[in-house]
């Protein structure tokens, strides 16, 4: 019955979008004489139940299982000969003079609390982080932009910080800049080696969560709209706390799990 529920109906012959207990019976040949209590019965006995739908997004990547597989195989890669193989999620962000607007305590009834825009142009920095997901330390930079021959530099900064390793791969995104011909080309010599993650597939690398905790602790309803370099400097100092293992960050992300 649950692979019968995780077909579409049109795949029988009917013309409905979702599944109703009528439509299984005509299509379970051993339910077909039997009344609708005995199909909902037999749904219940296999714990399938009538709930609401929710929204889902799939990354669209012919290759994506494919893809997590080489991201699991350079990490049991890292896992087996630590000292000699790193695995490090790398991801970028973008983030903005004027505070983004979130949820926090207000007085009920007052138009609060306010994210100050302020006046003037909305300013941008640029991160770019790598985590390791052993360790839970947090390699980042802030740059105006990341075009890549100052990624090329970032990732050398990052392959100082293990000086032992023999390889070190990379997981990131399909953004064009980190596979760009000159970058790769400068890479051939070094140990780092890039890998992609799938196309559309945010949650697959999790850097991603550790933006959200940026974003949570640092950004929203920020109060330095009009103080731009304290601001900057704010952002530093919350990235430089996970230079150094961090296994709170790994909880936080999901990668370790709670003691």
């Amino acid at each position: 019955m649950q692979q019968r529920i995780e077909q579409r109906p049109a795949h029988f012959g009917l013309a409905r979008s979702g599944w109703w207990l009528d439509g299984l019976r005509q299509t379970v040949g051993w339910l077909a004489e039997r009344c609708l209590a005995t199909v909902y019965q037999t749904l219940r006995r296999g714990h399938l139940v009538y709930k609401r739908g929710r929204r889902h997004v799939h990354s669209p990547d012919p290759a994506y299982a494919a893809k997590l597989a080489t991201v699991a195989y350079v990490r049991a890669r890292a896992a087996q000969a630590p000292n000699q193989v790193v695995t490090l999620y790398q991801d970028e962000l973008t983030y903005y003079r004027r505070p983004t607007v979130a949820g926090g305590y207000a007085q009920a009834g007052q138009d609060a609390p306010r994210a100050e825009q302020g006046w003037g142009g909305n300013t941008l920095r640029r991160i770019a982080a790598c985590l390791d997901p052993q360790s839970g330390q947090l390699i980042a930079w802030q740059r105006r932009h990341f075009d890549h021959g100052t990624l090329l530099r970032f990732y050398q900064a990052v392959a100082a910080a293990y000086p032992a390793a023999q390889r070190i791969y990379l997981i990131q995104d399909n953004w064009p800049v980190h596979f760009h011909a000159d970058l790769l080309a400068a890479l051939a010599p070094t140990p780092l080696r890039l890998v992609r993650l799938p196309t559309y597939a945010p949650w697959t690398n999790p850097v991603e969560k550790v933006w959200r905790k940026l974003y949570a602790e640092v950004l929203h309803l920020h109060r330095f709209v009009d103080a731009w370099d304290e601001l900057t400097q704010t952002v530093q100092a919350w990235l430089d706390q996970w230079i150094g293992p961090a296994p709170a960050l790994l909880r936080y992300v999901g990668l370790l799990c709670p003691s």
